[in-house]
């Protein structure tokens, strides 16, 4: 099991705790919390992203599929909320 369906399956039990009607605003919250901690992640830990940029060449293929992982569940909690993506 990869990531994306590991969080998927997660967040989907998570949401059947909720009624229907306040899902979509728990899904909102949801995306503004990791676009807000994600942001507060690079503001103050700006040392382990020099530390990380000079062990890029090494963790580029860990990089590469985690945040793809990241960015299609980004892109399943938009759909869910509504958003359509090109």
């Amino acid at each position: 099991m990869d990531f994306f369906s590991f969080f998927v399956n997660l967040y989907n039990q998570f949401l059947a705790i909720f009624p229907p009607p306040l899902q979509w605003l728990i899904t909102l919250v949801v995306v503004i919390g990791l676009v807000v901690g994600f942001i507060n992640l690079i503001r103050y830990n700006w040392i382990f992203l020099i530390v990380l940029i000079l062990f890029l060449p090494i963790v580029v293929p860990v990089l590469q599929h985690f945040f793809a992982d990241v960015y299609n569940f980004f892109l399943y909690l938009l759909r869910l909320l509504g958003v359509h993506s090109g």
